[in-house]
């Protein structure tokens, strides 16, 4: 086995982990949204919203270097991203390119959002916890086709 694929599984596995804690902030945040009264959201929910926002960013984040790493293995270009991207549509991990830049827009604007637009705040927490499951299923198409492409030798 290639170093590249190797580094490839560890980044997967990574994904796995990183993929329960979101799941649990997830889960977390669903009872908040839409959140119509930021005032009366607890300390804890604060921190719940907060933990969501940056696992949800950190996991996307991952998902994309892992996307770019299967790209390489398989001697593909890789810059710009979006020839990545249209090479992850080829091997059905993504139904569209534009699908993931919507995501990524909203993950940077949410990271870069003036926090006194509540309502704007609001829909960004709605959008990003309709958005997840999606990331989900991309994970599951990546290691659906990482499983079939670079068998483990035993």
């Amino acid at each position: 086995m290639s170093e590249h694929i190797e580094l490839i599984r560890k980044r997967i596995e990574h994904l796995h982990r990183m993929k329960v804690y979101l799941d649990y902030s997830l889960a977390q945040t669903l009872p908040l949204v839409p959140i119509t009264d930021w005032q009366a959201l607890t300390p804890e929910q604060h921190e719940t919203l907060a933990a969501f926002q940056v696992r949800f960013s950190d996991f996307q984040k991952q998902l994309g270097k892992t996307m770019r790493a299967i790209a390489r293995e398989e001697e593909q270009n890789t810059e710009p991203f979006s020839v990545v991207l249209i090479y992850m549509t080829k091997l059905g991990i993504l139904e569209a390119v534009e699908q993931w830049k919507l995501i990524r827009e909203l993950r940077n604007a949410m990271n870069h959002e003036c926090e006194e637009n509540t309502e704007r705040l609001s829909e960004f927490f709605q959008e990003l916890t309709q958005a997840t499951p999606a990331l989900f299923l991309w994970l599951g198409r990546m290691v659906a086709f990482c499983e079939s492409t670079y068998p483990q030798r035993r």
